[in-house]
């Protein structure tokens, strides 16, 4: 049995680990975002086919199963609609990272501040070993550079082994990070 729970409220929106279920969703939730989420994903350029999403939600269940990595989609409780995605995975020495992506119609709502929260409260109670919570990005992704500090993350500073690797990055990150003891917790 995984160490997180399959199923987290996070106010307006709930994660729900993936599952094979939720393929046509997410694969309508990506083509819908596709232009945004290709300027920062590598991942998403060019459009993922059908069956690179299926071959990631297998390996998500997997890795869920085997408390390696917490994948999760996105879901408006009241639409049912799948909003986007979110996960939690090992850095190791006790650090583990948050990564969220949102629908691009849905952008603006606090949904990707509720996933982000969800998954940091799940690490500091579910995984006695998490000391530190981080998030990334690149330094030009101001929406997503807007998320740690509203969860009492503090600027640990820039990331020094960043890669261009979508067209909207710099090559400049920003780690964010958060401490178990922070008084916030």
């Amino acid at each position: 049995m995984a160490a997180l729970p399959d199923w987290l409220p996070a106010g307006p929106i709930e994660l729900r680990a993936c599952q094979l279920e939720h393929l046509d969703a997410v694969m309508a939730a990506i083509e819908m975002s596709h232009t945004e989420l290709a300027r920062w994903l590598p991942w998403a350029d060019p459009m993922p086919s059908r069956q690179f999403e299926r071959d990631f939600i297998i390996g998500n269940m997997a890795s869920f199963d085997a408390d390696e990595k917490w994948g999760y989609f996105l879901f408006e409780p009241e639409t049912g609609e799948l909003v986007g995605s979110s996960g939690l995975w090992r850095r190791g020495d006790g650090r583990f990272e948050i990564g969220y992506w949102v629908r691009s119609d849905r952008t603006g709502r606090g949904y990707a501040t509720a996933a982000a929260g969800a998954l940091t409260a799940a690490a500091f109670k579910y995984l006695p070993e998490a000391e530190w919570v981080v998030i990334r990005m690149d330094q030009a992704n101001g929406p997503s550079a807007a998320v740690p500090p509203k969860l009492g993350y503090l600027l640990e500073g820039e990331d020094p082994v960043r890669e261009v690797e979508a067209p909207g990055q710099t090559g400049q990150g920003w780690i964010w990070a958060k401490a178990r003891c922070s008084p916030e917790d």
